[in-house]
C-alpha cells in the first residue's frame, strides 16, 4: 500500500487496520490518525515514523509531545528547524491532540495552505470531524488514517486477526480461534495483539481454539477489571494484590500494563471527547463520549462511576502516564517494571494526585 495525498474530499480515509498490514512509500508531511481504538493509532504512528526515521541514530530528529501541554510556538519552532547533522527531517508527533486541534485550528489550516513542510507533523486525536475545513485540507494534501476498532463489527476483525498474526507473528490462526480471542478479551486492539504475542510465544506455528481458550482464560480480563476497580475505590491493597495473582499465574508486569493501558486509554479518550468536542457540534454526555470511545451499553455506569471517580485532571494525563510507565519497563530508565507498574496503580487512586501532577516514574 503506498498511502498519497487523498484528492477529492469524498475519498475515504484508508483503514488502520489495513494500513498496518501494508507498505509505506513517500507519505505527505502531515498525517492524522484518528479513532476510537489508541493501541491502533499508536501502530499507525510507528510505522510512518519508521519511514521516516528508519534508523536508530536518526531518533535525535524525533520530537513528541502530550497535546494537552504543548503550544503552537513550540510545535511551529520545530517545524521549520533544519537538522545540522542529519538528512533526515524532523518528525513531530502530538499525542491526544484532540484540545491543540481546537485550539490552533487556524494555524493547522494556514500551514495545510502554504507550501509543502520542511519537516514532518504528525497528529493523534480521538476523534475527527470529517465536515470542517481542515479534515478537508488534510485529505486533499495530507494522510488522513481512520483507527477505530471497538465500532467495528466481528466480520470485519475476525479476518483482520487472522492476518495480523501470519504477518506480525507468523502464526496460522484459524478463524474458530481468532472468535473465541476476540470473545474473551473484547474489541480492543492492544488485548488482541498482547494475546497474540502470547500465542507466538509457545513455539508453535498453527494456533487451536483449544489453546486460545486455555491460554486467554477471562479471568485475566477479569483480574485486571479489579486491578483498576480497586484503585480508583482508594484501596490499593486490593489493586496490588490482584497483581500478585497475575505474576504468580506467570504474567509480567509489561504484559499486565498492556492489559490495563487499553481501559485506561478509553476513559482519556471519553474525557477528551467531552471537554473538546469537534467545532459545531453540542458537547456529549459523559455516558455519550463514553460509548464513542467504545464503551459496550452495558457497562456504560460502571465506566461513567470510574471516570468521574479518576476527575478529569487525572484522566487527561493517563496517555502520558502510560507512555512514561512503558518507557521506563523497557529501559528508558534503571528501575524495576514491578515498581513502575505498582506506582502507576496508586498514582491511579491517590487523591493527593487530582490535579494531575504526580507521574508513576
Amino acid at each position: 500500500m503506498t498511502p498519497s495525498p487523498q484528492k477529492g474530499t469524498s475519498l475515504r480515509p484508508p483503514s488502520g487496520l489495513e494500513f498496518i498490514l501494508g507498505e509505506v512509500s513517500s507519505p505527505p508531511s502531515f498525517c492524522v490518525v484518528y479513532g476510537d481504538d489508541d493501541y491502533l493509532r499508536t501502530l499507525v504512528l510507528h510505522k510512518l515514523r519508521r519511514h521516516w526515521l528508519p534508523d536508530v541514530e536518526d531518533e535525535f530528529c524525533l520530537r513528541e509531545f502530550d497535546g494537552n501541554e504543548v503550544n503552537w510556538t513550540a510545535v511551529e519552532k520545530e517545524l521549520t528547524t533544519v537538522s545540522m547533522f542529519s538528512s533526515r527531517p524532523r518528525v513531530i508527533i502530538i499525542e491526544g491532540a484532540d484540545r491543540f486541534v481546537a485550539e490552533h485550528r487556524g494555524e493547522l489550516e494556514k500551514l495545510l495552505s502554504g507550501s509543502p513542510l520542511r519537516n514532518v507533523l504528525m497528529l493523534s486525536v480521538s476523534q475527527w470531524s470529517a465536515n470542517t475545513r481542515l479534515a478537508k485540507l488534510a485529505l486533499e494534501r495530507g494522510l488522513v488514517v481512520e483507527c477505530d476498532f471497538a465500532r467495528k463489527k466481528g466480520q470485519e476483525l475476525i479476518p483482520w486477526m487472522i492476518r495480523w498474526a501470519k504477518h506480525q507473528y507468523s502464526l496460522s490462526l484459524n478463524r474458530d480461534a481468532a472468535e473465541i480471542l476476540l470473545e474473551s478479551v473484547g474489541p480492543i486492539c492492544g488485548l488482541v495483539d498482547q494475546e497474540l504475542k502470547k500465542l507466538a510465544g509457545l513455539g508453535k506455528k498453527t494456533v487451536t481454539a483449544e489453546m486460545v481458550a486455555s491460554l486467554t482464560g477471562t479471568w485475566r480480563t477479569k483480574a485486571v477489571w479489579d486491578v483498576i476497580n480497586a484503585a480508583l475505590a482508594g484501596k490499593p491493597g486490593e489493586s496490588l494484590g490482584e497483581i500478585q495473582k497475575l505474576l504468580e499465574a506467570g504474567e509480567t508486569p509489561l504484559s499486565i500494563l498492556g492489559m490495563v493501558a487499553p481501559m485506561l486509554r478509553r476513559l482519556n479518550m471519553a474525557t477528551q471527547r467531552y471537554l473538546f468536542p469537534p467545532p459545531g457540534q453540542r458537547r456529549s454526555s459523559l455516558q455519550e463520549s463514553l460509548e464513542e470511545a467504545g464503551v459496550p451499553a452495558f457497562a456504560l455506569k460502571a465506566e461513567e462511576e470510574r471516570l468521574r471517580k479518576l476527575g478529569r485532571q487525572r484522566a487527561l494525563k493517563l496517555l502520558h502516564w502510560l507512555r512514561s510507565a512503558d518507557a521506563a519497563m523497557k529501559g528508558a530508565i534503571p528501575t524495576d517494571p514491578r515498581l513502575v507498574l505498582e506506582r502507576l496503580i496508586v498514582v491511579l487512586g491517590a487523591t493527593a494526585c487530582s490535579g494531575g501532577d504526580c507521574d508513576p516514574v
